[in-house]
């Protein structure tokens, strides 16, 4: 299979512009880089969802301390209402 390049800086084959094959090892080096490309940002794809994924996990975790935190004070003012007028007994 000949594969052509465009030998006119992304104009065109065809209509009386000059085209040039491409070698089979260009065109392997070409598929090579490609696949190398498509690699690297599945890799950048990941390691962002990874990120994406910590910082969710952290933002619940804090949630989950501040909502523990507030039953906590929410408790210690309930108790003191009770102490106070001596619903405590």
């Amino acid at each position: 299979m000949i594969i052509f390049s465009e030998a006119d800086n992304g104009v065109g084959c065809g209509g009386g512009r000059s085209c040039v094959p491409v070698s089979e090892m260009d065109s392997q080096n070409l598929s090579y880089n490609a696949g190398q490309a498509k690699g690297q940002a599945q890799e950048k794809a990941s390691s962002m969802m990874d990120k994406a994924n910590n910082v969710a996990q952290s933002t619940q975790d804090s949630m989950q301390q501040a909502g523990q935190q507030m039953k906590e004070k929410a408790q210690g003012v309930a108790d003191s209402v009770k102490s106070a007028t001596g619903m405590n007994n």
